[in-house]
């Protein structure tokens, strides 16, 4: 079966879906690692490649691919929640604090071929490919992704006042 139509049937009928069904919906893909090949794009704009491959008033659903030692931008998902199955690969997802106007890393952890990330509405967040092949993942977003942001983190040096 293709992926549009599996896509079409796990995910085409959910309305305000919750993390919990975008996941099981996303996991219930048979063949899935075979089926997104087709749909996997080197980088263009980004540093890595992103190919929306379905979307309609209520999803949106993306495969990315994060080259060997690429890292997306600290971002959110604006209004939208989101959940990702790594397809081939693993990836470090780290989580972001705001803490009075500035941002920084409060917890990361790997996510494994096969398992899911979810990001709630409100997740700062960043994907990092730390390994020497290629990370694929396939996500999904409610509503459809709208009024992003992107997050600069707070270093020690940011804080630390120049010395001469």
């Amino acid at each position: 079966m293709e992926l549009l139509t599996c896509i079409h049937q796990q995910l085409g009928k959910l309305t305000n879906p919750t993390l919990k069904e975008l996941g099981s919906a996303l996991q219930g893909i048979p063949n899935i690692y075979e089926l997104v090949q087709p749909f996997i794009t080197d980088p263009d704009q980004f540093s890595y490649g992103r190919n929306v491959i379905y979307l309609n008033d209520q999803l949106e659903v993306i495969v990315i691919n994060l080259p060997p030692h690429v890292e997306t931008a600290i971002h959110d998902h604006g209004k939208s929640i989101g959940c990702a199955i790594v397809i081939e690969g693993k990836l470090l997802n780290s989580i972001y604090r705001n803490n009075e106007n500035q941002t920084e890393r409060a917890a990361a952890s790997f996510v494994q071929k096969g398992d899911c990330l979810f990001a709630p509405q409100g997740l700062i967040h960043k994907m990092s490919n730390l390994q020497d092949e290629r990370m694929i993942s396939l996500h999904v977003y409610s509503p459809p992704l709208l009024n992003m942001s992107n997050y600069q983190e707070q270093t020690a040096s940011d804080i630390l006042p120049d010395v001469v």
